[in-house]
């Protein structure tokens, strides 16, 4: 959930698709679609608000068009003031409701962080907070020691507490399943896989966190805290955290909308259950406040919620993976785009996809959210399109790799996963089925790979690759005192490289080839038995143990991955992903224990094994075949213990 959309740079496109794939634990139906490029437009300058409306009109309604949003809001703010602000197609499609700015609810998702991080400012002006206190001193359960150094809010605020990533019970679509956010922090701790303040790994987790520490120190609950501090008095009037709406607002609430089968199918209202890191609710002209608010360094209509220099503060860099990158302020996304700074912030739910961005040098923002679950390249696109057009540079040709570039770059070869992602419990599946592959293409070019995305890249410094049609585009590659390889782009999205054993192509080859022995074994052994079977013949009891072991376990192998495939093909026709991210489906606690049976019949599977070649069971292509079955059992179960499927 809630990804970072820095605009211009067709990373972001690439980390937008995966983090939405992390978001959905990864739907077998994943397709993504290929955004357009736009031609570059000449600069005239962003003076006429009508010349804006003329130009955002086309743009969007082509966007919109190509990716079936049915309904989106752009708001543009410029010196303190709202510059541009429109609705675009249905805020309810059924009932020809069209989306207004002025009060039209959108569900920004992560940009709901920067709400967050701006409360986290407030009790730091305070001194209420310290930024370098270990986080623990703040609440009322622990965070483990599992490394030296503690983690403190400067982690959490740059997204290097080094969680693991948790999605499971992120999402409810019902309130009666909905945690307080002190039951779901206390309930979903993750473990700490990296040291705090190395790598970026986007997490949910820790916003939440945050926020629950604003609860505790705030003595009120995170929503009101919220409210009371920074929505009202940026006269935030149509914008909550509340879940469900207060009836006031619930009225004017979008609808979302997933594109299927010709037709929009609506969904319900997302409940998201770490309130701080994505629950907002707003309207665009709610968040052209927000934006001024930020863009005046925490003031508006003489209103501060921040003191001047704490927004400087918040706005300043607070981490960097290397020098040579803008990196993380104090919860805002810092990049250069078209040799301008930007300060931004994505957010995606399941239905609604959200940019902000900000651009202090010319005291700018812009906000857009749509309502349909292809919003995300809707929402790029525009914001592409708005950079290229009012604030374009010259794309210079493509450069030649330096010298001794192959050999350099030959250790970074291969498959990548992200570092958000999973790692001590059955959620670890979801980071294969977003590999990243980095290898030489025939004209000597580095290529980055993902479904539906090839980018290419030329080295500028050692170890610096930058996109070949996009220059602020740039990937860092690091090698880790512990032999670990590391792809490292500008935003907190750290990819490490696979071992060989994980990579999508080993594990598929294996999959293959225990789901092939099971098939035979189970289809096969039956059948001859029946039909080889002479009159009067009779194996030995041992033999057909060993036989009745291996149907056993091959059956109950494929009855997990036939049941396994079954529940992530169940998508839900409004989200568009796998019913089972938002609830255990039927017989669900029957699945998980599946591979533990298999793993004590592998046991037996082994003794008969060595008793069949002693004592001569069947002939020897018989023998060989339960060999080879007995290492497919085996292989599978390793499998499951691999990704914690295991339990």
């Amino acid at each position: 959930m809630y990804v970072f959309l820095s605009p211009k740079t067709r990373l972001s496109k690439l980390v937008s698709v995966l983090a939405v794939i992390l978001l959905a634990l990864q739907s077998l139906v994943f397709c993504p679609v290929q955004a357009a490029p736009l031609p570059l437009q000449d600069d005239t300058g962003l003076e006429d608000p009508a010349e804006l409306e003329a130009f955002a009109d086309g743009v969007m309604n082509a966007l919109m068009k190509r990716d079936h949003v049915p309904g989106a809001v752009l708001v543009v703010v410029k010196d303190g003031s709202p510059f541009f602000s429109k609705g675009y197609g249905y805020a309810d499609v059924e009932n020809r409701i069209p989306v207004d700015p002025e009060q039209t609810l959108f569900r920004p998702g992560s940009v709901s962080k920067l709400f967050t991080w701006t409360a986290v400012m407030q009790l730091v002006e305070h001194g209420k907070i310290s930024l370098d206190e270990d986080v623990n001193t703040y609440i009322d359960y622990i965070i483990p020691n599992t490394f030296p150094e503690p983690v403190t809010m400067s982690h959490l605020m740059t997204h290097t507490p080094g969680f693991e990533d948790v999605g499971q019970d992120l999402f409810k679509l019902d309130e009666e399943n909905v945690q307080t956010l002190e039951e779901y922090l206390k309930a979903r701790l993750p473990e700490r896989v990296f040291p705090p303040g190395e790598i970026g790994a986007y997490s949910n987790y820790g916003t939440a966190l945050a926020g629950y520490i604003v609860q505790r120190i705030s003595g009120m609950p995170f929503e009101v805290y919220v409210q009371q501090n920074i929505l009202e008095p940026l006269g935030m009037q149509n914008s909550t955290f509340q879940q469900p709406l207060p009836e006031s607002l619930a009225s004017n609430m979008s609808k979302g909308y997933n594109f299927q089968g010709g037709e929009y199918v609506e969904g319900g209202f997302e409940f998201v259950v770490g309130t701080p890191a994505g629950a907002l609710s707003a309207t665009g002209a709610d968040m052209a406040r927000f934006m001024i608010a930020h863009l005046q360094n925490g003031q508006i209509d003489g209103t501060r919620i921040l003191a001047e220099e704490t927004a400087v503060q918040m706005h300043e860099q607070l981490f960097t993976p290397d020098p040579r990158f803008e990196g993380m302020a104090h919860g805002f996304f810092r990049s250069m785009v078209n040799e301008k700074l930007i300060l931004s912030h994505g957010g995606d739910t399941f239905l609604f996809h959200t940019n902000m961005f900000l651009i202090p040098e010319d005291n700018v923002g812009v906000f857009i959210s749509t309502n349909g679950t292809t919003g995300a390249l809707t929402a790029a696109g525009m914001t592409d399109a708005f950079m290229d057009k009012y604030y374009p540079v010259e794309v210079q040709g493509p450069a030649q790799q330096p010298s001794g570039f192959q050999e350099r770059i030959g250790p970074f070869l291969g498959e990548y996963y992200l570092a958000r992602s999973n790692f001590t419990t059955f959620e670890k599946v979801v980071s294969i089925l977003s590999p990243v592959r980095i290898n030489m293409n025939q004209e000597g070019n580095l290529q980055v790979s993902l479904p539906g995305e090839v980018s290419q890249y030329v080295e500028v410094e050692p170890g610096l690759l930058q996109d070949r049609l996009e220059p602020d585009n740039r990937l860092l590659f690091l090698a880790g005192d512990e032999g670990q390889h590391y792809l490292i782009p500008p935003v907190p999205f750290t990819f490490i490289k696979s071992p060989w054993y994980g990579t999508t192509s080993f594990q598929g080859l294996l999959l293959i080839f225990s789901l092939v022995l099971f098939l035979i074994a189970v289809v096969r052994w039956p059948i001859t038995s029946i039909v080889n079977r002479k009159p009067g013949e009779r194996q030995s009891a041992g033999a057909r143990s060993a036989r009745w072991l291996g149907f056993l376990a091959s059956l109950v192998g494929l009855v997990f991955i036939i049941w396994f495939i079954l529940i992530m093909l169940d998508v839900h026709p409004a989200y568009g992903v796998p019913n089972i991210f938002f609830q255990n489906p039927p017989g669900f606690n029957i699945l998980i224990i599946l591979p533990m049976i298999l793993a004590v019949l592998s046991l037996g599977m082994l003794i008969f094994l060595v008793i069949a070649w002693v004592r001569k069971y069947w002939s020897v292509s018989g023998r060989i075949f339960y060999t080879l079955l007995t290492l497919a059992v085996f292989v599978f179960v390793w499998q499951m213990v691999y990704w914690n499927l295991l339990f």
